[in-house]
């Protein structure tokens, strides 16, 4: 070897074990780096499920909020608020009730007519058709307002399988349209003929119901109803459906729960007839009592559970005589006149409904109960319960959740009703993917 090349530095490779540690390390590194971004995306969707969601949950709330603390509720013995639950015909709901949407349970998404004030409502006249003429203002600030969940695409009616969406809508008719249509219904309202909003929503009398077409910068004028009716033979879908209306996607559950106070006194100083009825609960007059619906044809639902007459018998056993109340006769029932007592129970409100609730100011009229029946000494046709409060809930899909149910709703077939997929399905995907939101909102014209 020449002295040169003696001197030359040796050149030396990784050794097996050193590659070993430096792979081992790498690897470490590249999945800490891959669990972090993992993670981040995940946080990224989460924040983008929940912003999702909270924009579709406050547009209902928003609009509810408003339309309940500005809504009309007169004390002159006339109905000016109504729910009905859609599929209830069969459970106290009235005949001609809406059919169920997809897999909503009827108590889930309830249609709500009232009279209110929106900040939002129409301004001018909706036929104002020529640039060279100035627009007409609408009179007045009173409106007929509805909520529904339907199911439809909001582009097309009723729209491709997988298109079709759970959604909110909210439907107002103009200031001028509600005085001319709707308030002469309420007011020709009697004890012997009782009227309320349902009857403005659904009835074809007297022949007409005129709606301002914002879409179409028109008054339009149908002979079917607004609820059940079919607008356009080429859409199949009411006007309360329209995409006009359209106020929130995705929503698959709007629970309402009335909160009320008793009208009556919680005790009487007059011993001489006649004596006025007071509560038979002997509630202070501030005591504030849920009054929910419930579908009665949900074997675990707790409504199903309920005793005709006889209200939360598990809720309230206390074990007192039926008898023992000075007032205990006036039993609060669905079934009026003879409704039997619960023996070793104190009979207590029926505050629950499955079919229908019409609100007074000073009562209410849950299901079959109506004015037309007299009040007797041993029987009440209705709750002396005076609205306070509504607590909303609704609950909203995320973007992922909307995307499952409408994957399954694609693979629907005619016999399943094309976009009703399973109720396991439909269960499992709210629950997973389902986001509830709830707001507490007094009836300020009620004394909420």
């Amino acid at each position: 070897m020449s002295p040169v090349a003696s001197l030359r530095p040796v050149r030396r490779g990784f050794t097996l074990i050193e590659l070993m540690v430096s792979t081992a390390l790498m690897v470490v590194i590249v999945l800490a780096v891959v669990s972090i971004a993992a993670e981040t995306f995940k946080a990224y969707d989460r924040a983008v499920a929940d912003l999702t969601t909270q924009s579709e949950a406050r547009a209902v709330l928003d609009a509810m909020e408003n339309d309940f603390q500005t809504a009309v509720i007169r004390p002159d013995g006339r109905c000016w608020m109504e729910v009905v639950l859609p599929g209830s015909s069969s459970t106290g709901g009235p005949a001609n009730a809406p059919t169920l949407s997809g897999n909503l349970n009827p108590a889930e998404h309830p249609i709500l007519m009232l009279f209110s004030a929106p900040q939002d409502r129409p301004r001018w006249r909706p036929d104002h058709t020529s640039a060279s003429t100035a627009r007409v203002a609408l009179k007045g600030d009173v409106c007929a307002v509805a909520y529904r969940i339907g199911q439809r695409s909001p582009f097309s009616a009723p729209g491709a399988q997988t298109q079709q969406v759970y959604g909110v809508y909210r439907t107002i008719i103009d200031s001028e349209r509600t005085f001319t249509d709707a308030l002469p219904i309420i007011l020709s309202s009697t004890a012997a003929v009782p009227k309320s909003p349902w009857d403005y929503w659904t009835t074809t009398t007297p022949g007409v119901r005129v709606y301002g077409d914002y879409n179409q910068q028109k008054y339009v004028t149908s002979g079917t109803p607004l609820i059940n009716g079919v607008v356009s033979s080429s859409s199949g879908m009411p006007w309360t459906l329209d995409d006009h209306n359209f106020l929130a996607s995705n929503v698959v559950a709007m629970n309402l729960v009335f909160w009320c106070t008793s009208s009556l006194p919680q005790s009487t100083s007059v011993t001489v007839a006649p004596i006025p009825l007071t509560d038979p609960l002997k509630r202070p007059a501030l005591m504030l009592r849920p009054l929910l619906p419930v579908n009665k044809n949900d074997a675990f639902d707790q409504g199903a559970k309920f005793g005709a007459g006889s209200g939360y018998r598990a809720a309230y056993t206390t074990g007192t005589s039926a008898g023992s109340p000075a007032d205990a006769p006036l039993h609060f029932a669905p079934t009026p006149p003879q409704v039997p007592a619960v023996a070793g129970l104190t009979p207590h409100p029926y505050e629950e409904f499955s079919g229908r609730l019409r609100i007074f100011a000073d009562r209410v009229y849950p299901d079959a109960l109506s004015s037309a029946s007299a009040s007797t000494a041993t029987q009440l046709p209705y709750l002396p319960y005076s609205l306070r409060a509504v607590e909303v809930s609704v609950t909203v899909l995320t973007p992922e959740g909307a995307k499952e149910l409408a994957t399954l709703q694609g693979a629907g077939t005619a016999s399943t009703g094309g976009t009703k997929v399973t109720n396991n399905d439909f269960r499992r995907i709210i629950v997973q993917q389902g986001r509830a939101y709830t707001r507490y909102i007094r009836l300020l014209s009620n004394g909420g």
